[in-house]
């Protein structure tokens, strides 16, 4: 698994525990820090905040989450990002529907 690919999926597992932790908002969003997420996956600094832009891009390329930036422009530290259905039904078969 390529550097790029690995932290996408780490990022997407961090986006469902985070989820999870929310109670499991029906529509699937988890707002997002980058600066706390690129802390939290060890990628520290303005390299580490790219990356974990380029992740999210990623996993919003893939279909996995939808990423909105709101009240501010892209990359100003908050994103609200919405989980695909897929994923939210994964999760809730790996760890339980939760009710």
């Amino acid at each position: 698994m390529s550097g790029d690919t690995d932290l996408a999926a780490r990022l997407e597992m961090l986006l469902v525990l985070q989820w999870l932790d929310d109670g499991r908002p029906p529509e699937g969003d988890v707002m997002l820090s980058v600066a706390t997420a690129a802390a939290e996956l060890g990628r520290e600094g303005p390299s580490g905040l790219l990356a974990v832009m380029g992740a999210l891009g990623a996993l919003e390329d893939a279909g996995r989450v939808r990423v909105e930036w709101p009240g501010h422009r892209p990359g100003a530290g908050d994103a609200r990002v919405l989980l695909s259905d897929g994923i939210t039904r994964d999760a809730d078969r790996l760890f339980g529907t939760g009710a």
